[in-house]
């Protein structure tokens, strides 16, 4: 065999191997778990939904993809079989705390007894802040 074509084999061996290689890690990446991970902040809801209204680009920058322990009373309460959503303080100035579908099964009976203007702690992922929900916490766990 010619050497050109040696060496174009290998180079094609070498980049299979490493794409493939690259596949499997990213698709058996571990996920990152909310529920256990120490929050970056704790807050009261009004107090994040202030940073955000004040300066949203700086408050993207601080509270973005970070955990977020938010404490508040329950403005609005939205349940549709295994999808929970939670909106602290205000419907229209508020946290909107969308609860994971987990935490839904674990504290089914919990839930069922949420009212709206009852305290409540939620730990979630802060996703950044939305004109119509306000600031938008995802994967959240309701804090015992």
């Amino acid at each position: 065999m010619k050497k050109s074509i040696k060496i174009f084999l290998v180079i094609i061996v070498v980049g299979l191997v490493t794409g493939l290689s690259t596949v499997y890690y990213v698709f058996n990446m571990p996920h990152r778990n909310i529920e256990k991970e120490s929050p970056s902040f704790t807050m009261d809801a009004s107090a994040l939904y202030g940073d955000f209204s004040k300066d949203e680009v700086l408050a993207n920058d601080k509270y973005a993809d970070k955990v977020v322990e938010v404490k508040g009373e329950i403005a609005e309460l939205t349940v549709e079989n295994y999808q929970v959503s939670i909106v602290l303080n205000d419907e229209m100035e508020g946290v909107n705390c969308a609860l994971d579908s987990l935490t839904v099964v674990k504290n089914k009976e919990m839930i069922k007894l949420l009212k709206i203007g009852d305290a409540i702690i939620l730990k979630g992922k802060c996703d950044g802040f939305d004109m119509i929900m306000g600031v938008v916490l995802t994967q959240c766990f309701i804090v015992k």
